[in-house]
């Protein structure tokens, strides 16, 4: 017989390749709001797919990201990290939000701290639970 070395892993779909882990989604989430802070102008590009009597057609599209981050009442800004775009990963539980300080420097500084943190694992359990929250939604609006 040959003399082979045999598995019986599977070829992955293309579509688990291209796919994002939780730590990957949340990671680019916070590089956009930090290009957002520095630049208001900042805008990502997004792939639009369009129906219409022709067939499915394929538009790419800038627009800017939604802020994470807003002013509260004494002055302070607060920022929420989240997954994809509406499930708010909880840092701690039952405290989504973060108080970031008075400048856009204090700012940038926690969300780099967090960066940090989902780089190193220690949010991976959180992140779960946004994505388990997103995919409920996802799943909601389509029925």
């Amino acid at each position: 017989m040959l003399n082979l070395k045999l598995t019986s892993e599977k070829r992955p779909l293309v579509v688990e390749t291209r796919r994002k882990s939780g730590r990957e989604v949340v990671l680019d989430g916070i590089t956009h709001q930090i290009e957002l802070i520095k630049n208001p102008n900042y805008c990502v590009e997004r792939t639009r797919y369009v129906k219409s009597e022709t067939g499915t057609s394929r538009q790419v599209v800038a627009r800017p990201p939604k802020p994470w981050f807003w002013l509260g009442a004494d002055g302070t800004k607060l920022v929420q990290v989240k997954y994809g775009h509406s499930a708010v990963v909880e840092i701690e539980p039952a405290k989504p939000t973060v108080v970031a300080g008075k400048t856009d420097k204090d700012l940038i500084g926690v969300l780099e701290q967090i960066a940090n943190a989902v780089k190193a694992g220690s949010l991976d359990s959180q992140i779960d639970i946004a994505k388990a929250k997103a995919k409920r939604n996802r799943v909601g609006k389509s029925e």
